[in-house]
Parts: C-alpha cells; structure tokens; sequence
C-alpha cells in the first residue's frame, strides 16, 4: 500500500513540476493597463498635436487602433509613430488610412520586430489635426489592440476645444477706439482765460 501512494505521489509530483515547467517556459501575453489619447484647445486655423498614450505596458510587441473625430471642427492632417517601441528598436509601422469626410483613422498599426520588447509608459503615436471650425471634437479610440488582443484594454479618450478667433471687425473697433482715446489724451488742453 505504502508504495501505490509513494508511485502516485511521485507522478503527481512529476506531472506538476513538468505543467510549472510549460507555464514558465511560454510565451508571455503582453498588457498593458490603459491607453490614452490627450486633450487640447486650439484656436480656428491652429494645428493641434495629440498623443496616444500607453500605461504600464508589459512586454508590448504590437498595436492597433482605430481614431474617430468630428471632420466639420477637425482635419487630421498626419500620423506618426510614436518612440515607445521605436526607441527599443526595430518596428514596422503603418501610419493608416485617413478619412477627413467620414473624420475616421484606420488600421495605424505598429509592431516590434526586434529581440527584447519594451515594458512601461510612453507615447505609441502622434496624430496631427488642423482646427477647421469652432466647437468640441471628441477623438476617440476604437478596435484598440495591444499585442493582438483587445481584452484587459483600457481606453481613455480625449477631446478638442476649437475656439473662434476675435472676428475683425470687432478687432477693429476696439483698434479705432483706443486710437480715439490716445488722440485725446495727447491734445493739450486750453487754458481757462
């Protein structure tokens, strides 16, 4: 009896290290916790610079994401690559495709084609955008894929505030006036007699 347990012990023992063994030895599945896209104001006719951000990635050899705005307030103009995986070394990226009617980007993509992929916090891409009209543009993230899941992902969108510029005419009062009131407080002033 003491050897049937001391043999079944012995295989449990066996079949545990070897799944221990398996599970240490896999390939990890990279995360990361959150990805951010920034906020910014601009006035009508400025180009607006915003980052897409990645939290506390861990072992990240590639992403995607889909970016929607309103096209009536905002144009996007380019989309780079950010220096969270280029900065670690080789990549390939694709900046996507850029639709001003639709105010879609589709399918900007990046993967990390080199030997140690890069853990932590940094910028994955830039995306530039010409204030067209005044008004809120919200910009936000869709299909958004960190290592070729979409699950544990999350996402924090982000906004553009355009304003108007001061109309002319109203610049132009204001130009006229201070121009009135300085013509009359150089004029000297006559004397009572």
């Amino acid at each position: 009896m003491l050897h049937a347990t001391t043999r079944k012990f012995r295989t449990w023992l066996l079949s545990s290290g070897l799944i221990g063994l398996v599970v240490l030895c896999a390939p990890h599945q990279g995360q990361a916790l959150l990805v951010t896209v920034d906020s910014a104001a601009a006035n009508v006719g400025d180009s607006v610079v915003l980052n897409v951000d990645v939290v506390d990635a861990v072992d990240l050899t590639s992403w995607q994401f889909n970016l929607s705005y309103d096209p009536t307030i905002l144009h996007a103009d380019l989309v780079t690559e950010g220096p969270f995986l280029s900065s670690a070394g080789a990549t390939l990226f694709s900046p996507g495709i850029i639709d001003n009617t639709t105010g879609l980007i589709s399918l900007v993509t990046d993967s990390f084609v080199d030997l140690i992929p890069p853990s932590g916090s940094g910028v994955l891409a830039t995306i530039q955008f010409t204030a067209l009209n005044p008004g809120l543009s919200l910009v936000t993230m869709s299909n958004v894929f960190l290592n070729f899941t979409d699950s544990g992902v999350s996402v924090t969108n982000g906004s553009i505030a355009v304003v108007p510029l001061p109309g002319t005419a109203g610049l132009m009062g204001v130009g006229l006036l201070l121009f009135w009131r300085i013509g009359r407080w150089s004029r000297p002033t006559r004397a009572a007699v």
